[in-house]
């Protein structure tokens, strides 16, 4: 699989891609970082991957706390680490402080407010995750405050999977068109350097084993379906 993603263990795959073999960005040999003929285009769907993962995990979850099925508050704050670490920093700040800074004004800003729309999806989806963070905490304290969990993680579903459509049928075709070589490998360098802190402090591993273990735990809702 992709780069921190772990073998499938117990749920079925997200998406197609996510259950291809392994291409690049495998960890831990990173090899995008010496593969100089991927796109930045390639490292996104890359990431995508991992959310779409998370996503599932998240609906897993959910579906366990809404039937009474085994699930625990730990759960749930885990996925929450994962998705802010990985969705809310690895991945849109690739976007947010190095790729649509640039882009806003190619082909003089033809897609200055497509991408301001996308900024705006990136902060709402972290006030999700925020508000998330606050239900949990009542966890323990009935039906009304599990309600309250799964609406907000049906919500975040929901939208995080429109912004992710939106990115792929629009976005990064775009992108394909109008990044010239030079602009790619550019690009790659920055999200290289943006992935060197994680990657010397072993944060990747660390969620990797983490997403296995939910997956295993999770695995107990055998008749999930999406």
């Amino acid at each position: 699989m992709k780069k921190f993603l772990v073998p499938l263990v117990v749920i079925s795959c997200v998406s197609n891609t996510a259950c291809s073999a392994p291409k690049h960005r495998m960890y831990p040999e990173h090899t995008h970082l010496e593969n100089t003929n991927l796109l930045v285009t390639d490292i996104l769907h890359d990431d995508f991957d991992v959310v779409k993962r998370m996503l599932h995990l998240l609906g897993k979850a959910t579906y366990c706390l809404e039937n009474g099925k085994p699930v625990s508050k730990e759960n749930f704050q885990d996925l929450v680490k994962i998705i802010s670490g990985f969705s809310d920093k690895h991945h849109q700040e690739k976007e947010d402080k190095v790729l649509f800074p640039a882009l806003k004004v190619k082909n003089d800003g033809e897609k200055k407010d497509f991408l301001g729309r996308l900024l705006m999806e990136h902060v709402s989806a972290r006030d999700a995750i925020r508000n998330l963070t606050g239900a949990l905490i009542h966890f323990d304290q009935g039906k009304k405050a599990k309600k309250k969990i799964a609406k907000i993680a049906h919500s975040y579903i929901k939208d995080m999977e429109k912004h992710i459509e939106m990115e792929e049928k629009i976005l990064f075709p775009w992108i394909g068109k109008v990044l010239t070589p030079d602009e790619q490998a550019m690009f790659m360098k920055k999200f290289e350097t943006l992935e060197k802190e994680d990657l010397e402090a072993g944060i990747h591993e660390k969620y990797s084993s983490m997403i296995e273990r939910l997956e295993q735990q999770l695995g107990l809702c055998s008749d999930f379906k999406e």
